[in-house]
């Protein structure tokens, strides 16, 4: 009897110290619950892209492809030919504006020293065309002699006029001529010194009117000029910034293209990388700028080469649609900043990041209590039953 009373004892003290120890094990677990926290995370996944969006390379000018030296996936260095247009027209056209320029500058090189009475000198650019130095200085020769013979022949006229009235004075005091004769010789003095004064003018005044013209002439030559040589200058399409050959849009030798038309688009992999992802619409109301995030390179298993930090640096003012085989979808899109400091402790470096690589997203939003993820269930049921009628 006092055995079988021993160890209904022992068996509640067993009892009792299981509860004891199991409360105490409950309470501890609370309390951890209540302080350990867990980081509250955002996932999406993305693709690594330049600071840069996509450069479109148009052609500036109408044409004629010749050759597109590059292929899709090339890299290309700023400033390589990407493309040539046919070159034999716009080339000519140039040259032929190039001739009437240098006529027209050297006419008025002759016009100028006529007019200016300096001596005959030419510019550099009209230097490479002798013709036309050749022409207008025998023009120049030949205006030059013709004015200077006619004045020679006035002058000698009005000098034995003038040398005839002076014979006639001493004659009119002594009565021997009349004063008719003299006032005709003072006439005809004073017409050789107009005529010799108006050829001058005349030869001046037509000399100026004649480069008035020409200087209106040549303006209009060298704005034709600038817009030809723009012309061949846009003939070699050149990448503008270092890339990878994304998309050829134009491939035919021959085809026409129009000022507008798209020849080809460059990806940029130089000046910073970013990560862009795609936010669900029941997540943006918990994503911020300036949140922290992880990037997980696929190409690089994390594991082993670590992961990339950076900042939300942009999230979209508004949903976007996209179309996809389940239908319409809509998304946000965010961008995240990477900088040489996020590589600090990943054995990734962002040279070996390439525009087009896809990544995982995590954006931490926030962080949650062991005790608040556990009782969150309950205190969903609980709060909306309160709620129901």
């Amino acid at each position: 009897m006092l055995k079988s009373l021993s160890e209904i004892f022992q068996r509640q003290a067993k009892s009792s110290l299981i509860i004891i120890a199991a409360g105490i094990i409950t309470f501890i677990s609370i309390i951890w619950a209540s302080f350990a926290k867990i980081e509250e995370v955002t996932h999406t996944t993305g693709l690594v892209i330049a600071s840069s969006r996509n450069q479109v390379i148009q052609s500036a000018i109408d044409g004629i492809i010749q050759s597109i030296p590059v292929q899709e996936g090339q890299s290309v260095q700023k400033g390589m030919v990407l493309a040539n247009l046919e070159r034999t027209q716009a080339e000519a056209a140039q040259y032929d504006s190039f001739g009437k320029v240098a006529a027209l500058e050297a006419a008025l090189a002759r016009l100028h020293a006529e007019v200016l009475g300096r001596p005959l000198e030419f510019p550099e650019n009209v230097r490479a065309y002798p013709q036309f130095i050749e022409n207008q200085t025998e023009l120049y020769q030949r205006r030059k002699a013709a004015i200077d013979s006619e004045i020679r022949t006035l002058q000698e006229s009005l000098r034995l006029a003038k040398e005839e009235l002076s014979m006639m004075a001493p004659l009119l005091e002594s009565g021997d001529v009349g004063k008719i004769e003299v006032i005709r010789l003072q006439r005809q003095v004073a017409e050789l010194t107009g005529q010799i004064n108006m050829k001058r003018n005349k030869f001046f005044q037509d000399a100026q009117q004649e480069m008035t013209k020409y200087e209106e002439d040549l303006s209009t030559q060298k704005q034709l000029l600038a817009e030809r040589s723009f012309v061949v200058g846009k003939l070699d399409v050149r990448a503008p910034v270092t890339g990878i050959v994304k998309k050829i849009h134009l491939t035919t030798q021959g085809a026409k293209v129009r000022p507008g038309d798209i020849v080809m688009e460059l990806l940029p992999t130089e000046g910073n990388l970013i990560v862009e992802g795609k936010l669900k619409p029941s997540d943006i109301g918990f994503v911020k700028p300036g949140m922290a995030a992880t990037v997980k390179v696929d190409a690089y298993d994390y594991s082993i080469y670590g992961v990339l930090h950076g900042k939300v640096s942009y999230i979209s003012p508004d949903a976007i649609t996209e179309q996809t085989p389940q239908g319409e979808a809509l998304y946000y899109r965010v961008h995240v900043k990477l900088t040489d400091e996020s590589t600090s402790q990943s054995k990734i470096s962002l040279a070996n990041l390439q525009p087009g690589m896809t990544v995982g997203i995590d954006i931490r939003t926030g962080s949650k209590t062991v005790l608040q993820y556990l009782t969150k269930p309950i205190t969903k049921v609980f709060g909306e039953s309160l709620r129901e009628r």
